[in-house]
């Protein structure tokens, strides 16, 4: 007898004959919303006029996953079978799903959603209109592989509670969970994709099974109420609204930090600490939750301004905290990293006095933190390479000049070679060009000091010694020159100044 499967898809392994049907056979103009299809008055969509011709038809099996090996990592056992006694489920009656619904709790009253938790979580359930993260695999009854699963995608899904960016029944299921909680949940086709499914992954009326785990928990509701509000709506909220409200960005700026996202971070970071810069405090206990949480605002931002290799503006950060706790009670461990955020930004700065007094005002505080003492060495360590390049450049600045003027024989001798070396450059043409070269220790120390000139926005001429040969000016010149900084010099009778300035 003819089979009456096409030709082009004899080749494929078939696990179930009841998907084969769910193949799509028209093209629509746009794409179905979700929601609208799960909700009482339905979704209407349009047939497009040009249709998919037999060759262009796609087979619905080949949207899943492929990476074997990870998939296999991902299986719940044979037929969705996620018993601890395989033998004893096996004794059951009824479908996968069926015997696994009798060991679960309904989330809805319906049957709608069921669950069972696999680790329980830590903290409390999840607040309403709160920023979730959390890892996911959804299967169908009898394919031990997941059709969907961020963890193929290797990186977590990010939804707002009841925002309707996800399916009703795992948005419940969601709000049942607590942070790093991993549970398994039965979503019925009410809850889930409805009657006509999400082809062609997804069939008709079809119970999904979700395993969810918890990787975070946002609650950043207050800030984005608070988003919401007008200017002047802003200016008349209450303390409790502006302190929640900034809590909110700094939970959300400490996710965006976390995922690297440093801009995002500090634009969370800034806008926390502006709202309580102009809370209107009642007594002394509001004083004192202010303080706190614009201390940690100014060490968060000081921290992520040394990530953007900005310590200027670290330094900046660190004065306003220092100028927080001055007015009133403060947390140690907060000081302790605003004094080392301190020091590690002068350090950058090469303002290494400052950069000591404040790591040993953090140790002072933190006298055994590994950190504090690892960044000490380091500024010993640069301390010591900045006092021999000073040393270097004094030699050079006090070394004895050149000149016939000298009474002694090494004096008399000096003038004569020059005289002599004159002699043999006579009647040379003083135009040709002439190939200078310096000692590379010397062209190296002077890179070093122009790059870290241009990095000092407090410094605005770096001068040179007056003794550099000809050869070692033009490569102070050209050094700073290709820096994008001007070279100045200028001469009074005997007397040569030198020095490099930043363009305005």
């Amino acid at each position: 007898m003819a089979s009456s499967e096409p030709k082009d898809t004899e080749n494929y392994s078939v696990k179930s004959d009841r998907y084969e049907r769910y193949v799509p056979s028209v093209q629509l103009t746009k794409g179905l919303d979700v929601r609208e299809i799960c909700s009482e008055t339905g979704a209407s969509f349009e047939i497009s006029e040009e249709q998919l011709t037999d060759k262009e038809k796609f087979d619905w099996r080949e949207n899943f996953f492929d990476d074997e090996e990870f998939v296999k990592s991902l299986r719940l056992g044979a037929g969705n079978g996620i018993f601890e006694d395989e033998e004893s489920a096996s004794e059951e009656d009824g479908e996968p799903f069926q015997k696994l619904a009798r060991r679960m709790e309904d989330m809805t009253g319906d049957g709608g959603v069921l669950k069972m938790i696999v680790q329980p979580g830590i903290g409390g359930h999840i607040p309403d209109n709160s920023t979730i993260i959390f890892h996911y695999s959804a299967f169908l009854e009898y394919l031990d592989e997941p059709f969907d699963s961020s963890y193929l995608r290797k990186k977590p899904e990010k939804n707002k509670v009841d925002s309707g960016s996800i399916i009703p029944g795992l948005n419940v299921a969601i709000k049942t969970m607590r942070k790093r909680e991993t549970a398994r949940f039965l979503i019925r086709p009410q809850y889930a994709y409805g009657k006509l499914g999400c082809p062609p992954r997804i069939p008709g009326n079809e119970t999904l099974l979700y395993e969810v785990y918890i990787v975070n928990i946002i609650d950043d509701a207050a800030a984005d109420a608070y988003d919401e509000l007008d200017e002047k709506m802003q200016t008349n909220t209450t303390f409790e609204q502006r302190l929640e409200a900034a809590r909110g960005f700094h939970r959300k700026g400490n996710n965006h930090y976390k995922e690297g996202y440093l801009k995002a971070a500090k634009d969370c970071y800034l806008r926390a600490a502006w709202i309580m810069e102009d809370a209107r405090l009642k007594n002394e206990a509001e004083e004192q939750q202010r303080t706190s949480l614009l201390m940690k605002m100014r060490s968060n931002l000081a921290q992520v301004y040394l990530d953007l290799k900005e310590p200027a503006r670290a330094c900046t950060q660190c004065k306003l905290g220092f100028e927080v706790a001055a007015a009133g009670l403060c947390s140690e461990d907060v000081m302790a990293k605003l004094y080392f955020r301190s020091g590690k930004a002068k350090v950058m700065l090469s303002s290494f006095k400052g950069a000591h007094k404040d790591l040993l005002a953090a140790q002072r505080i933190k006298p055994n933190n590994p950190s504090i003492s690892a960044e000490l060495e380091e500024l010993y360590l640069k301390q010591e390479k900045s006092e021999a390049q000073e040393k270097f450049m004094c030699q050079r600045m006090f070394a004895p000049q050149r000149c016939s003027s000298d009474k002694g024989g090494d004096g008399m001798r000096k003038a004569k070679q020059e005289e002599e070396k004159d002699e043999e450059t006579k009647g040379k043409d003083l135009n040709q060009n002439v190939a200078f070269s310096v000692r590379p220790e010397f062209e190296a120390l002077v890179e070093e000091n122009i790059r870290n000139f241009a990095n000092n926005p407090k410094i605005r001429e770096l001068p040179f010694p007056n003794n550099l040969s000809q050869e070692e000016v033009v490569c102070v010149a050209t050094i700073a020159k290709a820096a994008g900084l001007s070279v100045m010099h200028s001469q009074n009778g005997t007397n040569f100044s030198f020095k490099i300035v930043k363009k305005l």
